[in-house]
């Protein structure tokens, strides 16, 4: 059972590795769409499958659910890929600290070699090695949080045991990626979904990229779309209400405030017109270089890697030698991305900083977690 629920992420990197572009075409083609050969027949008879084994690992999970003495925010998704959980949970947590809670992470740490539930940042080493031990997402809450614990496990119900014992003052705990972790009971359920295309072809692992059957977003108490400066939004806002009419809808879009570097920070402005390389190992890198063209920059070049990758020297010299045989004066990346780089190469590229916008959403959004805040007490002082 446990091979069978890797992450999503896992399960996509591996289809990946055997080559199949084409099953990625399968998963963003509209079902009437598709083709009816041998291999949509297999991987339809495997998504079955899959969903039956779904059903009884969920039915065990809720079965021996556990309540946490704090409250519990869960952000997730049903889909493979980015949608932009991290940012939000990021955008969450700055939400509570303002309202004077007390809030840690739990997160998995996909891609870490360390085992069993630990702190991200609890040990003296580089970021570079940190992102190996915990995982480059755990590292990159971390040091975007300083004063917020990050705790990195596959099993979540330790993990905050784990958290609530070293730091007894914590009274909100957030999920990442905690859309699926049924075991571990929670007071409110965002599940994220990209507005470009939140569904694909609307079929589960393998056959398409849901995590779960759409109707199970019937669990979440509010939805968040993202990318709510794409053309689709609408679209997609119409087809969210069709579906769950009752059900709370947020839109944000992901906007580059700034890049950071070893010498300083830059407002977007000050690299507007100026050449650049840009390169990314996440989840639809091409968003990422969309933006920096949307800001102004005149991106000479891009270069794509997997999810989570990390990079070896190769990488680093076609990285280098595609901003040199370019023009480019500086070389871009994501947060995400910068810390699975070695010191010497992170010192030689720019970061960017990006937030979320909820624009005209954001006071509703804020108001919606304000009141859920206050309605569900702090089990361990109620």
């Amino acid at each position: 059972m446990r091979a069978v629920f890797a992450p999503a992420s896992a399960i996509r990197d591996e289809l990946y590795g055997v080559g199949s572009r084409r099953l990625v075409r399968i998963w963003n083609v509209s079902w009437p769409e598709l083709p009816r050969d041998g291999l949509v027949a297999v991987l339809g008879a495997v998504s079955r499958i899959y969903e039956k084994l779904l059903r009884i690992d969920q039915a065990r999970a809720l079965a021996n659910r556990e309540k946490l003495p704090v409250r519990v925010i869960s952000v997730g998704n049903i889909s493979c890929g980015g949608t932009g959980k991290t940012p939000l949970v990021l955008w969450i947590c700055r939400c509570f600290a303002q309202m004077g809670a007390k809030p840690a992470i739990l997160t998995r740490g996909y891609g870490r070699s360390g085992r069993g539930s630990a702190r991200a940042g609890a040990i003296s080493e580089s970021i570079y090695r940190q992102s190996a031990v915990f995982g480059d997402e755990p590292v990159l809450l971390a040091e975007s949080l300083p004063s917020i614990p990050v705790w990195v496990g596959r099993d979540r119900r330790e993990s905050g045991r784990a958290a609530l014992s070293e730091n007894p003052g914590i009274d909100t705990i957030v999920l990442d990626d905690g859309f699926q972790h049924l075991a571990l009971d929670r007071d409110l359920d965002l599940a994220v979904l990209d507005s470009r295309n939140p569904f694909g072809n609307g079929r589960t692992l393998p056959l398409g990229p849901l995590r779960e059957p759409i109707h199970h977003l019937s669990r979440a108490d509010a939805l968040i779309l993202t990318h709510s400066d794409h053309s689709r939004v609408e679209e997609t806002r119409l087809i969210i209400k069709e579906l769950f009419p009752e059900k709370p809808v947020f839109s944000c879009r992901h906007r580059i405030v700034g890049f950071k570097s070893d010498i300083g920070y830059f407002p977007v402005d000050s690299l507007t017109g100026r050449k650049a390389a840009a390169f990314a190992g996440i989840a639809g890198p091409e968003g990422f270089f969309d933006a920096l063209v949307n800001c102004g920059i005149d991106i000479r070049a891009n270069l794509s890697f997997p999810d989570h990758h990390r990079y070896s020297p190769q990488d680093l010299a076609r990285v280098a030698e595609a901003a040199s045989g370019s023009g480019a004066e500086f070389i871009l990346t994501t947060a995400k991305d910068a810390v699975r780089l070695p010191q010497s190469f992170r010192e030689a590229v720019m970061t960017a900083d990006l937030h979320l916008d909820f624009g005209s959403d954001e006071k509703k959004f804020q108001e919606f977690i304000r009141n859920r805040i206050c309605s569900t007490p702090n089990r361990q002082t109620a």
